[in-house]
């Protein structure tokens, strides 16, 4: 059975003749914003009338009237009666008066009893149920008498950019017109003495072209036929959908949005989806935003998710403690061969000196698939973690409006999912960092090997120098790298250089062993034969193990430039003693 094709896409307008008053505006001027049977006038495109300021958070007032209101503009060249045009923040609704609104104009929207307040500073239309603008942010969209989408922006606190603007008093303006769809990095924080510019061109007014589509940024199964789809900002969807869109091994029926803002689409499959199989969405070249940018990242991985079990998902990357007005970040693993939902993931933090647990936080706010092998990262702040560590990978950082506390000196996580099973579990301390660093601050914590317990302390090491001291996203800067030989014993190499520049800084050793009962220990001497340092003492292990030496002797000094050797002894679960000898060098 074919399903029902609901698509809000953007509407052209097509008309002929000239008018010498409105040289813009194609037609007979008692048409006016009218859709009419054979007129040949069609409604606004998306963007012809703009959302060009908000006044979300107007006391305490700095010159304006301590009101809220909105600016709308005109940008296209054609007059638009606004007469059933609608104003909605998704629940609220309120209609525009018959008004005409001119090419170039601007108007200010605010509740019917306050127009008289604006009035000496530009044209001025109050409505019913004007939406109230909340200082968290909202979604604000305009339709015209046909319920297409005019303009929409749902706007953020974080858009200010400014400290001293955002307790009130200042409103948000659009910088650059020709993109009205441009969200995020095209509002900011009036510059007008006056704490905003109502009914006239913003103070912030410059060119700032949006010139970037990311593409893609997320897709998810809702049930076995039907995909949640989003992007980051609005997309001007073909109407041949059936062949921008594919799935592999699998084709689309049919895509409709109930998005306002045309962000987030549902696409129903022909075939239903397999459990445990992955599959990638592409998007042809006809997918662009509305500055008619293509997308930069035009497939993306899904599949069914499983649910998560103890093991599946580990700690991989901690920085507790980042540079002052910075965020914490952890990265997560998918060590599994299983697609698990983030959002079924729970963390806590769990005090060191009461062992009292925090509140839980989620590990992802939207349903997202976390795929086999993927690093995930999450932080309250995204766009500082990515500028502050240039090996990060921005695909695989996502924002959380909260994480656990993440003491400086130590601290302990959790992983959790929805069952409140453990999943996995770390404790950490500034200690664990090479000894020899100058400053621990801005470092993170790094995995030396992926599969590696998160709770042996053993396993974790300062990211590297030349990393940039971490690499939120992207595989480890000290992850060991081994041969796929299945030697009992492996080294993951035969010199190390350990200067925390990102280059053999430590030797791993991995053990491959059988049986479940394996008594480990793993001493170091120098070419002399004197004692160095002991790694590990009678360490119980399963069959697969490692250790890690970072170069350092006893007492936490520098180990001299030499050849060391490396006495190994393994008491199996049978009785039987193993022992090897193998050596390491050391240049410094």
């Amino acid at each position: 059975m074919k399903k029902v094709i609901l698509l809000a896409f953007m509407v052209p307008c097509l008309a002929s003749g000239q008018n010498t008053e409105y040289p813009g505006f194609r037609g007979d001027l008692s048409l006016i914003g009218e859709t009419k049977a054979g007129s040949g006038i069609k409604g606004p495109r998306p963007g012809d009338v703009i959302i060009t300021e908000i006044m979300a958070d107007p006391s305490p007032a700095v010159s304006l009237p301590s009101k809220e209101y909105l600016e709308i503009h005109n940008r296209s060249l054609i007059p638009f009666n606004l007469r059933g045009w609608m104003l909605s923040d998704g629940n609220a609704k309120c209609y525009f008066p018959e008004r005409i609104i001119y090419p170039g104009d601007y108007f200010i929207v605010c509740q019917v009893q306050d127009t008289g307040l604006f009035r000496g500073y530009g044209k001025t239309m109050g409505v019913k149920s004007f939406p109230a603008l909340t200082d968290a942010g909202k979604l604000l969209y305009i339709t015209d008498q046909e319920h297409n989408l005019v303009h929409g922006v749902e706007y953020s606190p974080d858009w200010y950019g400014d400290v001293m603007k955002d307790g009130g008093g200042w409103s948000l303006e659009m910088t650059d017109e020709n993109y009205p769809f441009f969200q995020e990095g095209n509002w900011r924080a009036s510059i007008s003495d006056d704490g905003g510019t109502p009914g006239r061109k913003n103070s912030v007014s410059r060119s700032n072209p949006d010139v970037l589509f990311t593409g893609f940024a997320n897709i998810f199964p809702i049930d076995d036929h039907t995909l949640s789809v989003r992007f980051p900002e609005s997309v001007a969807m073909p109407a041949d959908w059936r062949e921008c869109l594919t799935v592999k091994g699998n084709q689309v029926d049919s895509v409709f949005t109930s998005d306002p803002l045309l962000r987030t689409y549902t696409v129903i499959l022909d075939a239903p989806l397999e459990t445990g199989k992955i599959y990638t969405m592409s998007a042809g070249k006809e997918v662009t935003d509305f500055a008619g940018n293509q997308m930069q990242q035009d497939e993306f991985e899904f599949g069914i998710p499983e649910g998560a079990r103890p093991g599946d998902v580990s700690f991989n990357e901690l920085l507790f403690n980042p540079f002052p007005g910075e965020p914490d970040y952890i990265e997560f693993y998918n060590r599994s061969p299983r697609i698990i939902n983030a959002s079924a993931l729970l963390l806590v933090s769990v005090s060191t000196l009461t062992g009292d647990t925090s509140s839980v936080a989620g590990v992802s706010e939207e349903d997202r698939c976390m795929m086999p092998g993927a690093y995930f990262v999450i932080t309250t702040d995204r766009e500082s973690v990515i500028g502050r560590f240039p090996s990060s990978v921005p695909e695989n950082i996502f924002r959380v409006k909260s994480m656990p506390s993440m003491p400086d000196d130590k601290g302990h996580l959790v992983l959790f999912n929805r069952s409140l099973v453990k999943i996995d579990e770390v404790s950490y301390s500034e200690k664990m960092h090479f000894p020899l660093l100058a400053g621990k601050e801005g470092v993170s914590l790094e995995k030396v090997i992926n599969d590696a317990p998160s709770e042996d302390v053993n396993q974790w090491h300062s990211a590297s120098e030349a990393s940039g001291w971490g690499t939120p996203g992207a595989p480890n800067s000290v992850m060991a790298d081994f041969s796929e030989a299945q030697d009992a014993v492996v080294f993951s190499s035969t010199r190390i250089t350990p200067d925390n520049d990102g280059n053999d800084d430590l030797l791993a050793i991995s053990f491959n062993l059988a049986g479940n009962g394996n008594v480990i220990s793993v001493t170091v001497f120098d070419e002399t034969g004197a004692f160095v340092k002991k790694l590990t003492d009678n360490m119980l292990a399963g069959p697969a193990a490692s250790v890690v030496w970072d170069g350092t002797a006893a007492g936490e000094r520098l180990a001299d430039t030499g050849i060391y050797v490396f006495l190994i002894t393994l008491f199996d679960d049978k009785g039987k003693t193993r022992s090897w000898k193998k050596v390491c060098a050391v240049i410094r």
